[in-house]
Formats: structure tokens, sequence, C-alpha cells
């Protein structure tokens, strides 16, 4: 991750990608790294950082509004469990999200619509 932040214009606080963020908040929660372990190993100002940045990750995935049943009612013993399919699902919403940040800056650096619109009409050849 080369450009991982910028700086505001009025020279104020620095402002990180999402991406960045969401990859730093997944590494604290595997358990590996400490808040200060991770603010020396990404060069952040201090430990401030990496726990705004778990806040801002736990509302971000709070805010995506996922229902996912509390049991799984399979007398097949070949099914995944609960926490297996629970996994998937957040690393399915995972990669959406992050495709459709992908697809954001594409069209802010292009300056082009890449997404269709609802209720666009078909051409017609």
């Amino acid at each position: 991750m080369k450009k991982r932040m910028t700086k505001r214009k009025s020279g104020g606080q620095q402002v990180y990608s999402d991406s960045f963020k969401i990859l730093v908040s997944r590494e604290y929660l595997a358990g590996k790294l400490s808040y200060s372990q991770l603010a020396q190993k990404y060069n952040l100002p201090g430990e401030a950082t990496p726990r705004y940045f778990m806040k801002w990750y736990q509302q971000w995935e709070s805010n995506l509004e996922l229902e996912v049943p509390q049991t799984v009612e399979s007398e097949d013993a070949g099914m995944k469990n609960e926490q297996d399919l629970r996994d998937e699902l957040f690393q399915a919403n995972l990669k959406i999200t992050a495709l459709e940040m992908l697809i954001k800056k594409a069209e802010e650096l292009h300056g082009a619509d890449f997404v269709k619109k609802s209720g666009a009409k078909s051409s017609r050849k």
C-alpha cells in the first residue's frame, strides 16, 4: 500500500483510505499485534490511530446490516458450521465493498460513470 494517506489542503490531519483502515483493523482482530505494534509497523502517529481505525471498522461493519441466522438447522454432518458460514459471508461483503470502492475511485480518476443507473433505457440498434 504505497498511497494509504493524504494530507488535507488545510494542513490538518492525515486522511487514510478505507481499505487501509480495514487492513489494519483486520490485522488487529487476528490477535497477533497490539495497537502500539500496529502503529510501529505502519508508521502511524501513535496507538490512538489504530484504535480509531478499529472503532471506524466496527461502525462500518455494523452499518452493513447483515442478517445472519443465529442457528443453522442441519442434520447433515458434512454441512459447514455457523461460524464458517458467517466468515464466508463477511469475506464476500468485504470483497463487494472493496470492489465498490475501486469503482468509485476509477470513476473519480477517469471522470466517467461506470455503474449503470437504474431505469436507464437500453440502446436500440
